[in-house]
């Protein structure tokens, strides 16, 4: 490398951001928020990248949502895309945001220090004055069934090689979000593969000489992707055809999804199930940036109606949701010897209730305190 060249570089590896994706689960208030939040998670993220001098940011899929995707957003990326002119910004086309249906990338609004992968087969983006090679794809549909590196190799194992693209690694063999094997990283030889899909982000993963990671959404996007949203800081030291990489998690996302399981086994007051939330909730110390789902789970009497809703706002979170999972179990050895129509049905339902399948047990148990309050006149909620 000559002297001009720089020997230690820094990437930002971030995907699966879907500016604009409607969020799982929320009221309708709260969704709205959390896309002007995610927006915000972007602009905080570009404002790392200036900071911290970054001199490619590699983004591989789903940039946007496009069937949800807005003109106002589109101005957003593009002006923080031209507040960063020193950096290179590397976009990979992914299953959301595919090549042919996000007009933005062939519009040429981009400003010049973007870089747009435009066709399903391997392609690559020089950059001389940093000896790198970036490598990768677009998706040019929703679906993409071989990836365009299953027989290839980098073309010179002398530059720093990167992979920035959306695939499905070590997944179904039959995936159509464009499956790859460990195998097809090894054989490419690439120094680091940047890779995109999947929003939980995964650890740094070791193959051969190089790297791979899947860095997560920008921002979670529901209770089914916990923690806290990010991307993956790159360093790459260069000495002499040597390459050393570091690697580090940054936390941009706003708000963390969490779930918990509590046990309320015995507890025959609405009031006690809100006081063990409390408790658990201020052990754990979570606040107004927390998303928390409390699945209730064990056993109570039959005729204890747990609260099927309690105000969003109780606990001081950012969002609240409670499940119930628990089985109407506890303190029912009188019915076994009930020789009434009410131990008739329980003999009749316990099997089920004790089931090993969790679907089965919840619909049973829901079954059992209609039938228990039908029998008795009362009412219930459900």
């Amino acid at each position: 490398m000559s002297e001009n060249k720089k020997t230690r570089l820094k990437f930002l590896h971030c995907s699966d951001i879907h500016l604009d994706t409607p969020f799982v689960g929320l009221t309708a208030e709260k969704n709205e928020e959390r896309r002007r939040m995610l927006r915000g998670s972007f602009v905080k993220m570009m404002q790392y990248v200036r900071e911290a001098g970054i001199n490619i940011v590699l983004m591989s899929g789903d940039l946007f949502d496009v069937e949800y995707a807005t003109n106002t957003t589109a101005e957003v990326l593009i002006r923080e895309f031209k507040s960063c002119p020193d950096t290179y910004f590397v976009i990979a086309p992914g299953k959301h945001d595919y090549y042919t249906n996000n007009p933005i990338y062939s519009s040429g609004r981009l400003p010049k220090n973007c870089f747009v992968f435009a066709s399903d087969k391997l392609s690559r983006f020089d950059f001389e004055e940093y000896n790198i090679t970036v490598y990768g794809w677009a998706f040019m549909s929703a679906n993409m069934s071989s990836a365009p590196i299953s027989d290839r190799q980098v073309d010179d194992s002398s530059r720093v090689n990167i992979l920035c693209a959306y695939a499905d690694l070590n997944g179904d063999i039959n995936s159509t979000s464009c499956p790859l094997s460990t195998a097809d990283l090894k054989r490419f030889g690439a120094d680091y593969y940047a890779l995109g899909s999947r929003h939980e982000a995964g650890r740094f993963v070791t193959v051969g000489a190089s790297k791979y990671s899947y860095c997560g959404a920008l921002e979670c996007t529901g209770f089914e992707e916990s923690g806290l949203g990010g991307a993956n800081l790159i360093t790459i030291d260069y000495s002499e055809g040597e390459v050393a990489i570091e690697t580090k998690s940054i936390k941009f996302g706003h708000v963390e999804f969490v779930t918990e399981e509590l046990d309320v086994t015995g507890v025959n007051t609405q009031a006690e199930i809100i006081n063990r939330i409390s408790r658990m909730i201020s052990s754990k110390k979570y606040d107004h940036e927390t998303a928390l789902r409390v699945e209730l789970v064990g056993y109570v009497e039959p005729h204890f109606s747990v609260p099927k809703s309690i105000e969003n706002d109780a606990f001081g979170l950012y969002y609240f949701k409670m499940t119930d999972k628990t089985l109407p179990l506890y303190g029912t050895e009188y019915l076994k010897r009930d020789m009434s129509v009410k131990g008739e049905i329980f003999r009749e339902f316990y099997p089920m209730l004790t089931s090993e399948d969790e679907e089965e047990r919840l619909v049973t148990a829901r079954a059992f305190r209609v039938a228990l309050a039908a029998l008795e006149n009362r009412e219930i909620e459900m």
